[in-house]
């Protein structure tokens, strides 16, 4: 059975395992430090972000210099009388509200934001969530084709990923990317309409109950009428121009919308972009059965949309089996994929028991004596975003130090999102999965394929690789090797090897591997001079490349 009670103290090695799952690592001397809590109060704050070193105004200021790759000036179309220049805006978050920047609407512009947010949000459970509901909650780029609605769906992540499931479940449901990319915007069952399922069929095989659990194809078909007419609208004021061509624009926002033929003003334009102001009616009317109930879809009790009735009477009427459904996510993505059908049951009650309340459900998880159980310590193979990540952390500059130098010394994630296979390849394409299904885990993540290029990420990150763009030369991951990595000169190739261990924090790696690096990398008397120090970067990228690099 899953031990589901609190350990009441812990160990450094704890302590990191903790951060490994429930974000992207600590420091040996950050561990140190936390260990002196209690965990119970630890994990708590951790949860929260509540703790000492959460510092969001720092954070929040950071993201304005978050990408230190500079842009060119861009023309104005100049089939038009004169030309004006558009300044640069060195900031991947400049369109999730407005300005110049805003019409690039680029997926690997809005991948480098999320990850330089992972890296250095000091709050990092937040984005370790929004990642967890990213995946669940698959929507992708190449259909939405709008980065702003794309990152206004993992700011939903981010917000709302801690409350309960039900309201989760409800705001993805009204999130504008979510409506374009499984097609709720042309769920039209007003009249003699046949209502489109495909939100529907995906929001209970995929979202809350999982393939075959506890529904059927009425129950599908019910909900979809349910949900009929639910989209959303523009303001003229979010359609932002591009300057290279003012015919084109991009919507920087979207306002959900129940198509029910109420007045569409104050906004004026349909999520398709047409001009309207008149009523517009999509949504059906009268009485659903699902789940065998009988749900009014027209009203508007408790400030509810219309139909979302139905939708929160998944967790009413299917609470059991949509504690099954999200068990067994929690379970493989911060536990073990080799739990028992009691662990699985024990999770699922526990959830129940917390009213869906995802704080506490993760509060009572990560503290519990089941997490910390050494059988799960290394038991998962990590996906390749939160590898990266976790790698970027141990051995670049913190926040605080990268940002006060000149220039900023920041990833350029842009140049790495910029080839546009490297994720794609690695197993995960951030922001833009294939499919509805998002991305399997564990041992799925790895395959000939995956490593090679899960190399190629180790190489930019531990060997200090540069990449050109615009004639200048930027350090794809910059990481100062003496003072970074080795805070005092490590006197011997062992020393050597320990530090970067405790650094990135690989799964057991036999003696006999690490001795033969060792030999091979100093096979002489042990100096450190800037030829061990190159050499130090050649066994950080071995070990982010062995086979217990991709455990943690």
């Amino acid at each position: 059975m899953a031990d589901l009670t609190p350990v009441s103290s812990w160990t450094p090695a704890d302590v990191q395992h903790f951060a490994r799952r429930a974000g992207f690592g600590l420091s040996p001397e950050e561990a140190s430090l936390l260990q002196l809590q209690a965990p119970g109060t630890a994990i708590d704050a951790w949860i929260d972000g509540s703790g000492a070193a959460y510092d969001p105004a720092a954070f929040n200021a950071a993201l304005g210099t978050a990408d230190v790759v500079a842009e060119p000036l861009v023309a104005a179309n100049t089939s038009t009388a004169g030309s004006v220049d558009v300044p640069a805006v060195p900031a991947p978050h400049a369109f999730l509200v407005e300005g110049p920047d805003a019409w690039r609407n680029s997926l690997n512009t809005a991948q480098a934001l999320c990850l330089w947010r992972m890296q250095f949000n000091p709050y990092a459970f937040q984005e370790r969530m929004a990642l967890f509901w990213h995946n669940l909650f698959a929507t992708g780029f190449h259909k939405v084709n709008n980065a702003a609605l794309m990152l206004k769906q993992i700011q939903l992540f981010r917000s709302l990923g801690l409350g309960r499931f039900d309201d989760l479940l409800v705001a993805v449901s009204k999130d504008p990317a979510m409506g374009i990319w499984l097609d709720s915007v042309l769920n039209n069952a007003s009249g003699s309409n046949i209502p489109n399922e495909n939100y529907a069929r995906e929001v209970l095989e995929l979202y809350s109950l999982g393939a075959d659990n506890g529904y059927n194809q009425t129950d599908i078909t019910q909900l979809a009428r349910a949900l009929s007419g639910w989209s959303f609208t523009f303001a003229e004021a979010d359609y932002i121009a591009n300057p290279a061509n003012p015919t084109q624009k991009t919507a920087a926002d979207g306002r959900f919308k129940v198509y029910d033929g109420s007045a569409i003003t104050p906004d004026t334009r349909l999520w398709s972009g047409t001009a309207r102001t008149a009523s517009y009616s999509m949504h059906g009317t009268g009485t659903i059965s699902l789940f065998g109930q009988t749900l009014d879809i027209t009203t508007t009790a408790n400030g509810w949309a219309k139909g979302e009735n139905a939708l929160r009477s998944i967790l009413s009427a299917r609470g059991v089996n949509c504690a099954q459904f999200l068990a067994k996510r929690l379970l493989l993505h911060f536990v073990t994929p080799a739990y028992s059908a009691q662990d699985l049951s024990d999770v699922a009650a526990m959830i129940q028991a917390a009213n869906f309340d995802l704080r506490a459900v993760m509060k009572t998880l990560l503290k519990s004596r089941y997490f910390f159980d050494p059988a799960n310590q290394y038991a998962l193979i990590e996906g390749p975003i939160s590898w990266l990540v976790r790698g970027a952390r141990a051995l670049c500059p913190s926040l605080a130090v990268g940002g006060a130098q000149a220039p900023k010394a920041f990833p350029a994630w842009r140049l790495l999102t910029n080839n546009a296979t490297t994720l794609d390849q690695a197993g995960m394409k951030l922001l833009d999965p294939s499919g509805p299904n998002g991305w399997k885990e564990h041992a799925a993540w790895l395959n000939s394929n995956t490593m090679r290029y899960r190399t190629k990420l180790a190489a930019a990150l531990a060997l200090g690789e540069a990449r050109s763009y615009n004639g200048t030369s930027y350090p794809l991951f910059p990481a100062a090797v003496t003072t970074g990595w080795f805070p005092t000169a490590p006197t011997s190739a062992q020393g050597v090897l320990d530090r970067l261990l405790a650094l990135l924090q690989p799964g057991p790696i036999p003696a006999s591997v690490s001795a033969a690096w060792l030999s091979a990398l100093w096979p002489t008397a042990f100096t450190w001079d800037a030829t061990s120090q190159t050499k130090a970067r050649e066994l950080a990228f071995l070990i982010l490349c062995s086979p217990s690099g991709q455990l943690y």
